[in-house]
């Protein structure tokens, strides 16, 4: 039998309701842009509205993304459609590594030198923290930017216990207690997923999840595994989420299918892209 009250829905998808922009930002990294990047307004409203974000605050914020350059509009006749630019979707691409992609391993650190005030806000941006004055340090993953005088090291000398500087200098504290939070928010999706849920149901409830988990995992600075404590919240987080994420998918991807529209008609169930990241996901479970 399926689950599908309104109550149950209500209770993972409006507690906090979530900001216009950022909603359509992960309705389109989800959704979208594995799908070629357009959605005609229409469902995009619609999906939003399932949220408690109306129609009114999706238009402003879809023209605010627009003049972002992140979103471009088309009409054929009556319909509306809204396409992720080249930028953009390339940018969404490279985010969807973050909660799609396989699991962190463990790294070495970059150490940087930077004493321009605008360079150190792309550092903070990208996971940096500062140790003291202009040196700034932060995990050696893919993508990090190279500014100032930076090297590479496996360890930091004369800088003590690296476990201890890990937690201060990123506020593990404060991110452990989100990813359980995360946890304990989502942790009882399982028993309505093993129940049974309608294929709009689980697409609802596969945003919210996404939409939480994007959240926590954007702030991530994505340490060495060798600084986290063992019983690191993150794990158990990603596991779940991977789980959730692929159990919802059956149905969330055929309702998109079926009512999902770009300007070419329905969108695809399952492109190459998508089957990319269940087998990616499935490595985490």
């Amino acid at each position: 039998m399926h689950t599908d009250t309104e109550s149950l829905t209500e209770g993972f998808l409006q507690p906090f309701p979530p900001k216009a922009a950022q909603l359509i930002v992960t309705i389109y990294g989800d959704i979208v842009e594995p799908r070629g990047g357009v959605l005609w307004m229409g469902d995009l409203i619609s999906l939003c509205a399932s949220f408690g974000v109306n129609e009114s605050l999706v238009r402003t914020a879809v023209s605010r993304l627009v003049s972002k350059g992140q979103l471009t509009g088309e009409r054929e006749g009556r319909r509306s459609f809204y396409a992720l630019t080249p930028d953009a979707r390339e940018e969404y691409h490279l985010a969807a590594d973050l909660f799609y992609g396989p699991e962190d391993t463990d790294c070495g650190w970059l150490l940087t030198h930077c004493t321009e005030a605008a360079d150190q806000a792309i550092l903070m941006r990208f996971g940096f923290a500062s140790l003291e004055g202009n040196v700034f340090i932060g995990a050696d993953r893919p993508g990090r930017p190279l500014l100032g005088t930076t090297f590479r090291a496996t360890d930091v000398p004369n800088r003590g216990d690296l476990k201890n500087i890990a937690s201060s200098a990123f506020g593990l504290g404060s991110l452990a207690r989100d990813y359980a939070e995360f946890v304990s928010r989502f942790g009882p999706m399982q028993d309505l997923v093993a129940r049974g849920l309608l294929p709009r149901s689980a697409l609802l409830f596969r945003l919210a999840l996404v939409h939480a988990y994007r959240g926590i995992r954007l702030r991530d600075p994505r340490l060495p595994r060798s600084v986290l404590p063992k019983d690191w919240s993150g794990y158990e987080a990603r596991s779940l989420f991977a789980a959730l994420y692929r159990n919802l998918s059956p149905g969330a991807d055929g309702y998109i299918a079926q009512n999902l529209m770009n300007q070419d008609g329905l969108l695809a169930e399952e492109p190459d892209a998508v089957l990319k990241r269940m087998q990616a996901l499935s490595s985490s479970i």
